[in-house]
């Protein structure tokens, strides 16, 4: 690649970052990540380590432009912050998070060894995937289209239920690099590549029907109800009878006599629940005296904390507290650079408490419900807490701060992985879409589309059993790139010496 010549190697870059995106959600075209960590791989082959910094600032600023531009929707449509603003806390964002594939290929062109493909592929391998689960971590983390989430519906999904995504991360950029290597022919390991290639592909497939869980209890009839209400009408005090009016007339429509438990989304009640208890008082009577659980987002004030809480409006009335909040739409990151902005952003509740004490399912009609709340369930490794003991996973979001981009189809297909890592049925409802049923195999069983009105009516079987991923989480592969990373360093340091 050292021939071509430097905007060309630029562009190259760039593009590649540009085109990541489309192997995530809509789209869904996963050879894309191979082809496009492939391409910054070759790119970087020959380069100064500061020339690998480039092209990996580059990369990310593809990658990250697109794949998190739904945060200036976040703050423009619905923050009200103004244009301008709110372009410029999405671009410092999207900076801060170009410094991720950028250190990478600074550090692998720093250390990677001559005449060794093979090390050179799982140093980079290791690199990405350390940078990756640092992000996740870093300022609260931010794990957002995660390589791995790539290949959710690809052929190495079958492995999220051994590694999670992190290790599908590896995996992917690990078969980049050597299918780089063959490209390149310069080396004569070439059958290890293929080795390595085709035992990656042999393991993924006959773990195709392995199952790491299984049957638990009588199926659950749920009701998925979305009302597709605007967010900018969302908070408005005029609407908060219609809501609500709206969301009871829905979740009594035909078929209600089948069904065991109704999910409404988060903040369906967007307002305190002691503020409506009176007024919900004959509907929550109602579905009590019919044996049937409703669960739904709304704020629990506790003193001068205010939590964005689900809780079951009947029966017991449990509550779950979110714990792992939003950056911009419930708290300020960077809070000591952008607090001068906060005053030109207007996010109802966007400035809340954090849930702590004991990870605890739900008891919701004799199942262990795990309940998440919107950004939660893109942390797989804190999700394991409510296992084994859930036997259900439910997630509620507010998918309508994203508007019309990609980021709700995303967020869909980060359910879908973390069903695929536990073994576990979820039920997904957002206030404007997509709600979805996924099975215990990350299958969609139904869906309601983007900003669409309705109902549905699935019956999903609960289960049990604990998946390599859930007893371990990601420490293994963060110890194994740990260990290639420290392997690699200490004979760089040998060969110098």
């Amino acid at each position: 690649m050292s021939a071509l010549p430097r905007w060309m190697t630029w562009t190259l870059a760039a593009c590649a970052g540009l085109v990541l995106p489309l192997s995530f959600a809509p789209t869904q075209w996963w050879p894309m990540a191979l082809l496009s960590i492939g391409l910054l791989y070759l790119l970087i082959q020959r380069t100064t380590v500061r020339q690998a910094g480039w092209l990996g600032w580059l990369f990310g600023l593809g990658y990250f432009g697109i794949g998190v531009h739904w945060i200036y929707f976040s703050l423009h449509l619905f923050g009200a912050a103004i244009a301008p603003l709110a372009a410029l806390l999405t671009l410092v964002f999207v900076l801060v998070m170009t410094v991720f594939p950028a250190l990478s290929a600074m550090l692998w062109a720093r250390f990677r060894q001559p005449d060794s493909p093979l090390l050179n592929a799982l140093l980079f391998a290791s690199i990405w995937v350390l940078s990756e689960l640092l992000r996740g971590k870093l300022m609260d983390g931010f794990p957002w289209i995660l390589v791995g989430y790539s290949q959710t519906t690809g052929p190495l999904g079958h492995l999220a239920p051994i590694i999670g995504v992190y290790g599908i991360s590896f995996v992917v950029v690990l078969i980049s690099g050597l299918l780089a290597g063959l490209v390149l022919r310069r080396w004569p390991q070439q059958w290890y590549a293929m080795a390595a290639l085709l035992l990656i592909l042999i393991t993924s497939i006959a773990l195709r029907n392995v199952s790491f869980s299984q049957p638990h209890g009588e199926p659950l009839n749920v009701r998925l109800v979305q009302a597709n209400i605007a967010q900018e009408m969302k908070f408005s005090r005029e609407r908060l009878q219609n809501a609500l009016t709206q969301y009871t007339t829905m979740t009594r429509e035909p078929g209600l006599s089948e069904i065991n438990l109704v999910v409404w989304p988060e903040t369906a009640i967007p307002t305190y629940f002691d503020r409506v208890e009176q007024v919900m008082e004959p509907f929550i009577a109602s579905m009590d005296d019919a044996g049937i659980d409703v669960l739904s987002g709304g704020f629990q004030r506790d003193g001068n904390d205010v939590y964005n809480a689900v809780r079951q409006l009947g029966g017991a009335r449990a509550v779950y507290r979110k714990r792992h909040l939003v950056p911009f739409g419930e708290y300020m990151p960077l809070r000591f650079l952008l607090d001068f902005a906060a005053q030109y952003i207007d996010i109802p509740m966007s400035d809340l408490a954090a849930g702590d004490g004991a990870y605890l399912p739900l008891n919701i009609q004799g199942t262990q419900v795990g309940v998440s709340i919107c950004y939660e369930d893109v942390y797989g490794e804190e999700m394991r807490a409510l296992l084994p003991a859930s036997t259900l996973l439910v997630n509620v979001s507010n998918d309508a701060w994203f508007g019309n981009t990609a980021a709700p189809h995303q967020h869909e297909q980060k359910a879908r992985m973390r069903s695929r890592e536990f073994a576990r049925p979820l039920i997904r409802v957002t206030n404007t879409g997509v709600s979805s049923a996924i099975d215990y195999q990350g299958r969609i069983l139904g869906r309601i589309l983007h900003n669409t009105t309705g109902i549905m009516d699935v019956q999903v079987q609960p289960r049990s059993g604990l998946t390599p991923y859930a007893r371990l989480g990601n420490w293994p592969i963060f110890l194994i790139s740990l260990l290639s990373c420290v392997g690699v360093f200490l004979q760089h340091k040998v060969r110098r010496t």
